[in-house]
């Protein structure tokens, strides 16, 4: 009998790379909308070091920073969560 959990059997280990890496960013977002929040301490350094890249595209920058953040959730497959997070552009006047 599998010691794995049944959502585990048949992962392959860039799956689970990936769902780290998702992890990560999850914590970061979770960071730039709540500063302050305690992470887990598997994901806090990695999360914190992402968080500038984060939070830039959060706040709709276009610039390195937030194109560092665009490829690092486009290469864990969380493209999509991450542009559900970010904030709509500014109306200009």
């Amino acid at each position: 009998m599998s010691q794995e959990p049944p959502c585990r059997i048949g992962t392959t280990p860039a799956d689970l790379a990936r769902e780290a890496e998702r992890a990560v960013l999850y914590g970061a977002v979770l960071a730039a909308q709540r500063p302050g929040v305690r992470l887990k301490p598997a994901i806090a350094e990695r999360a914190l070091a992402l968080l500038p890249a984060v939070q830039a595209y959060l706040r709709g920058d276009e610039g390195p920073l937030a194109a560092e953040a665009l490829s690092y959730a486009r290469a864990c497959g969380a493209e999509a969560f991450l542009s559900a997070k970010r904030r709509p552009p500014a109306p200009h006047d």
